[in-house]
């Protein structure tokens, strides 16, 4: 949900105190380590097999996933500015249904141009099936050293980066790695050493939750990501849920993470066109050109995330358009 708001500010302004809405991903693959552990790890160890524990996250992910990437090509097909050369396509479709990165045309829409939030299931799948391979073997004393070694490859990533949000793009994709083995490995840790820490109780719950509000520092971040957002996952562990309140938000949560962005798209491309064409089909072609204007300045205001959403190019044939009728009406 979180997330959702933190997209919805780059569509409609940053009225939203989510600036670090992103930050919901690590504190999911946290939680996604500890359930993956507490549900498999046991299992995996007494003789389930790989392929078996494989099918079975495949089943549970990848119907969602298909919806999404489904609704991408529905966008692409809707929106001229979003249609893509057939080579282009075809490889978006290709690697969106392998949930793997889109790696031959490596468009300006990034990994996943069909679903952008797709980036973080690349993640989730594929390292789930690295734990189910490696981790109900590995001795917690090492697994706790991968876990230490991803912090360290994270924040050095993030100081490269100039962000903390590694994993959304192709320069940033290889950091996402080390983004995601983090929060899972230290999940599948908390799982481990359960019975061994200490209880935060409710307090660290409220405190981890105010993460997409923190003030712009890296620090406060690695701080809410490495200790308070774990300690709020082992206090929610321990006690006890509203059943009636979190079951329906648990099932809801994965297919809104993963289905809202290509709707935001069609909604907001079709909106931010909506500004200029009402008045121009009311005739008021002045007003129209203060809108059209408005949306150029919008979409030179967010280079390289949402503006690419709706190309300037387009945009600015309209308000050319709605200049010329303008000066025909004061002729």
């Amino acid at each position: 949900f979180v997330v959702v708001l933190y997209h919805l500010r780059h569509f409609f302004g940053d009225a939203l105190p989510v600036a670090n809405g992103y930050l919901a991903v690590d504190l999911f693959f946290v939680m996604s380590g500890l359930v993956i552990a507490m549900t498999y790890e046991a299992r995996l160890r007494a003789g389930m097999g790989v392929a078996a524990f494989f099918r079975r996250r495949v089943i549970r992910l990848y119907p969602v996933y298909a919806i999404g990437g489904l609704l991408g090509v529905a966008v692409m097909l809707a929106l001229p500015e979003k249609r893509m050369g057939a080579g282009y396509a075809l490889s978006a479709l290709v690697s969106q249904a392998a949930m793997l990165p889109e790696a031959l045309v490596r468009g300006a829409d990034g990994p996943f141009p069909l679903n952008p939030p797709a980036w973080s299931l690349f993640f989730e799948i594929w390292g789930n099936l690295a734990f189910a391979l490696l981790v109900p073997r590995l001795p917690t004393r090492w697994l706790a050293a991968t876990v230490g070694l991803a912090l360290i490859g994270y924040m050095l990533g993030s100081r490269a980066a100039g962000t903390v949000e590694l994993g959304v793009n192709y320069a940033r994709l290889a950091g996402g790695a080390a983004r995601f083995w983090f929060g899972f490995g230290l999940g599948v840790l908390i799982w481990r050493l359960e019975a061994h820490l200490p209880h935060p109780g409710w307090g660290a719950v409220v405190l981890a939750m105010l993460f997409p509000a923190l003030p712009e520092s890296d620090l406060l971040r690695f701080l809410w990501i490495a200790l308070i957002m774990p300690a709020g996952v082992l206090a929610a562990l321990r006690l006890p849920a509203p059943q009636a309140l979190c079951r329906p938000l648990g099932v809801l949560s994965y297919p809104l993470y993963l289905l809202h962005w290509p709707v935001m798209v069609l909604f907001s491309s079709y909106g931010l066109r909506a500004e200029g064409e009402a008045p121009m089909a009311q005739l008021d072609y002045g007003g129209a050109v203060n809108r059209w204007r408005a949306a150029q300045d919008w979409a030179r205001q967010h280079p390289g995330g949402s503006a690419d959403l709706i190309e300037v190019s387009i945009v600015d044939a309209r308000p050319r358009q709605a200049q010329a009728l303008l000066q025909q009406q004061r002729e």
